[in-house]
């Protein structure tokens, strides 16, 4: 699962995208509402200004920005950024590669072999859908439900 952190970061950037061109946007607006503590905010605007995805002003007309056009950057990108890696398992990571521990050897781990294969259309999927792109809301109640021909 994506950590609180990435998941805020997420929403930081959609509302910032969505602001896209507005100039700076207080980070009160933006804590309020996407409902993300301000303090936690700080610092992941903070970690995503130093990637140059977010730019910032300070002072009374202050606030941030993205720092490059919301089309030019990936749900991918963003999570990558948070996470460090789209991949569940250390041994399948494309940029974070790590060879598990208590683990047989790679080439012989079926595991390993499906992870790949997850972190693959995993990648597809969220490097398809740039932050400029709408994105169909589901009704809360709907989306838990597994298809048919899956156990969830």
């Amino acid at each position: 699962m994506l950590s609180q952190k990435t998941r805020y970061a997420i929403r930081a950037m959609q509302h910032l995208a969505d602001k896209y061109g507005q100039g700076p946007i207080p980070l009160t607006d933006i804590a309020e509402t996407q409902n993300i503590p301000a303090k936690f905010l700080t610092v992941i605007l903070s970690e995503l200004s130093r990637f140059g995805i977010v730019a910032s002003q300070r002072g009374k007309d202050g606030g941030y920005w993205l720092g490059v056009p919301p089309i030019d950057i990936t749900y991918g990108d963003l999570i990558r950024v948070m996470r460090g890696s789209l991949a569940l398992v250390p041994c399948a990571s494309r940029f974070a590669h790590e060879t598990c521990k208590n683990c047989v050897e790679e080439k012989d781990c079926r595991t390993r072999a499906l992870m790949l294969q997850v972190r693959d259309v995993t990648a597809g999927l969220l490097d398809g859908v740039r932050l400029s792109d709408p994105i169909e809301l589901v009704p809360a109640a709907e989306g838990l439900e597994a298809p048919d021909d899956v156990q969830a």
